[in-house]
């Protein structure tokens, strides 16, 4: 069915700094199940169309920084060594913990020396768009169509994830919609609380789960929800609940950041409610998300929000915990305009190509065929899952990984999946339990209903310019409306400074870009 042109504008979001901060607690994509889709397409491959396809050309020389969760991969890693055998290819890898990925890529940056490909969690920050602006990077949409597997990624992700109209950045491929609500139905159980069907519901629980001792060991140590300093579940969530935009929407015949809508200022209320009742963790503000995470899987929050992979691992984190631990899962809680989800956008992130590193266009295309490649069914099968019948077995079509998992597929699996730019699903399907058969099913659900920042493929100069300057004005606005140390007078008195320091020329060309895009 042919989309409007609206949709096409809002259907995806690229990922920005305060998205990126998302990335603890996506992980890897390694438990999501699908069939092979999208780049399963049965074009045939070229030599045009592949430049390292033959297998009489010396293997292709690739240097690529990256981020891992695990120890790095050794090079004798078996799949690392299938791979590279499927793709004729040799991978250097500069290999990045996670936490500390985004300070070390921007330390690259800033020094000019570049490895030919490089992850960024954070694509719209100030420093990336200057680069790309600067021609740092080789602009790569021109050439994906000479890819069989390459082609079929989503258009819509690839204009969302544009710079000025140009696709330089090769987006990592994942579910949009992908937040749900998880809770102790143990602890809900014991106090007879039904699940919640409204936000009134879920706050609620969040005061019983508090004051109830909802575990029933004697001592006050619970809280209800559990929430970070970034306070993502307000703005991706809770706020959308209530009929707001993700991230911007129009109001006004204007692009405004969702902070400045009436939604937005009702889903303030609701966390000022919960704070004061001490039902969110009340140093809320000092935690990252891995520790937001941690107080529920070690048994001290609950009720969190969080990505459908963190939801997937909650169960088997809670049992080594509580083995009498019982979680459930909401889909979303309904407001004013029905259920309705966030989208995150169909990425994380991505890849992007030295201009000074690959000096030409035959060696991007080269490299471009290993992606291309890494994203056929047999390789995106062999990145998420391991080797077959030494990782995992096949029952039915279904991948049945081994009980216990080899430190090669562990750190391989953590590799390979970062490196993937197609979808998991394009490989073979996990054989799910009924949990997370039903999460499956509920992000399905979710993105169908899915709300998209209208911003997303769109650039702001006075943005790239004062971004952090204007973050930091919102953002202590918010965390301190939600404590109570801001009233409403006082809070808006906030953004109106926000507006002042540049957030209003910010709204102006977001606002320009966005009718521009529109050929208003």
């Amino acid at each position: 069915m042919k989309r409007s042109t609206m949709r096409k504008i809002t259907v995806a979001a690229a990922a920005t700094a305060l998205t990126g901060t998302l990335l603890a607690g996506c992980g890897n994509d390694n438990d999501n199940a699908g069939s092979s889709t999208g780049a399963a397409s049965g074009k045939p491959s070229t030599a045009s169309a592949s430049p390292i396809a033959s297998s009489d050309a010396s293997p292709t020389t690739i240097k690529i920084m990256s981020q891992t969760v695990t120890d790095p991969i050794k090079d004798d890693n078996p799949m690392k060594l299938e791979l590279e055998k499927m793709t004729n290819t040799k991978l250097e890898f500069t290999w990045v913990p996670a936490t500390a990925y985004n300070d070390k890529f921007n330390a690259t940056l800033a020094s000019g020396e570049l490895p030919q490909v490089m992850l960024t969690n954070t694509a719209r920050v100030t420093n990336v768009v200057n680069a790309v602006r600067a021609g740092a990077f080789w602009e790569i949409g021109p050439y994906l169509d000479r890819f069989p597997n390459l082609s079929e990624l989503n258009k819509e992700m690839l204009n969302f994830t544009s710079y000025d109209g140009k696709i330089y950045l090769l987006p990592r491929s994942r579910d949009g919609a992908r937040h749900l609500i998880a809770y102790r139905k143990d602890w809900a159980n014991n106090l007879g609380i039904a699940e919640p069907k409204t936000l009134d519901d879920l706050a609620n629980m969040a005061k019983a789960f508090t004051d109830n001792d909802p575990d029933k060991n004697g001592k006050n140590d619970t809280i209800g929800y559990a929430e970070p300093a970034s306070l993502d579940a307000l703005s991706r969530d809770i706020s959308v609940y209530l009929g707001g935009p993700m991230n911007n929407g129009m109001m006004n015949d204007q692009v405004v950041p969702n902070f400045l809508t009436p939604a937005f200022f009702e889903g303030m209320k609701w966390y000022r409610d919960l704070y004061a009742a001490k039902a969110i963790n009340q140093d809320f503000a000092l935690l990252n998300g891995a520790q937001q995470a941690d107080l529920f899987k070690k048994g001290k929050a609950g009720i969190i929000i969080s990505v459908d992979s963190n939801v997937k691992n909650y169960p088997k984190d809670l049992q080594l915990v509580d083995p009498k631990s019982e979680i459930g899962v909401i889909q979303g809680l309904p407001g004013p305009n029905g259920l309705r989800a966030s989208s995150t956008g169909g990425s994380l992130g991505g890849y992007l190509f030295s201009k000074s590193s690959i000096k030409t266009e035959e060696e991007l295309l080269r490299i471009l065929g290993f992606f291309d490649k890494l994203s056929s069914p047999e390789a995106m099968t062999i990145a998420y899952r391991g080797m077959k019948d030494v990782d995992y077995k096949m029952e039915d079509g279904f991948v049945v990984p081994n009980e216990m998992q080899s430190e090669d597929a562990k750190a391989g699996i953590a590799a390979f999946s970062e490196l993937a730019v197609a979808h998991v699903k394009v490989g073979a399907p996990l054989k799910q339990n009924p949990f997370t058969e039903m999460i499956v099913s509920m992000v399905a659900a979710n993105e169908k209903i899915a709300v998209y920042d209208v911003a997303g493929p769109l650039i702001s100069n006075t943005k790239n310019e004062k971004g952090p300057e204007l973050d930091k004005l919102k953002t202590d606005a918010i965390v301190k409306f939600v404590m109570g140390q801001l009233d409403e007078a006082g809070y808006q008195k906030a953004i109106e400074d926000w507006k002042k320091a540049g957030g209003d020329q910010v709204i102006v060309e977001l606002t320009e870009e966005y009718k521009k895009a529109q050929g208003k």
